[in-house]
């Protein structure tokens, strides 16, 4: 199992994630780059789920912590 890497820094007011931080390197990308990337499979430990009339949005693969989503924002 990959080590999920990808915490959140911006989310609209609803909670959708749009940007984030990768820890290993502290770079920051925008949720849609990440999203092509995992679609590809090139971000280990992350998926892609697509629901019935909305954009595409990237999730942490499951574990056996409570959350398996990505983790909640933090303020950078």
């Amino acid at each position: 199992m990959s080590k999920k890497t990808l915490k959140t820094i911006k989310e609209t007011p609803k909670g959708k994630n749009v940007k984030s931080i990768d820890l290993r390197n502290l770079t920051k990308k925008e949720n849609t780059e990440l999203v092509k990337k995992a679609d590809k499979g090139q971000l280990p430990g992350y998926h892609i789920v697509k629901q019935k009339g909305k954009a595409k949005f990237l999730r942490s693969n499951p574990d056996v912590k409570k959350k398996n989503n990505l983790d909640p924002k933090i303020n950078s």
